[in-house]
């Protein structure tokens, strides 16, 4: 399975009631292609969405929000960094399991 964001604008900004309604709308069409929504971050001004995604591929998400009828800016495939990922971890820890060696100590300068 791959890793996928889905980018959304809106104009007007999104209510709460247009949120719920292209929840309902996109679920069945998501499931249908085998996609799993792992969680969207929607900003303050409720003007842009970023969704994240696990799918086969990314027209599997693009195709579920087309079928939907619901619009979109784009979908990709991405790479998740996360602390105590080891390989897709933190700074020190990527290039620990590059190295297979312990992580650096680096003094942090202006911190």
């Amino acid at each position: 399975m791959t890793f996928l964001i889905l980018e959304k604008e809106f104009d007007p900004p999104l209510s709460p009631e247009q949120h719920d309604e292209e929840a309902r709308q996109a679920e069945p069409c998501l499931e249908a292609r085998g996609v799993r929504w792992i969680r969207s971050y929607l900003s303050t001004d409720r003007r842009r969405m970023i969704c994240e995604f696990e799918a086969a591929d990314a027209e599997a998400v693009r195709d579920a929000f087309r079928s939907a009828g619901l619009p979109f800016v784009r979908v990709w495939a991405a790479e998740a960094y996360f602390p105590g990922g080891g390989a897709h971890g933190a700074w020190r820890e990527r290039e620990a399991a590059r190295t297979e060696a312990p992580p650096a100590k680096v003094k942090m300068r202006g911190c």
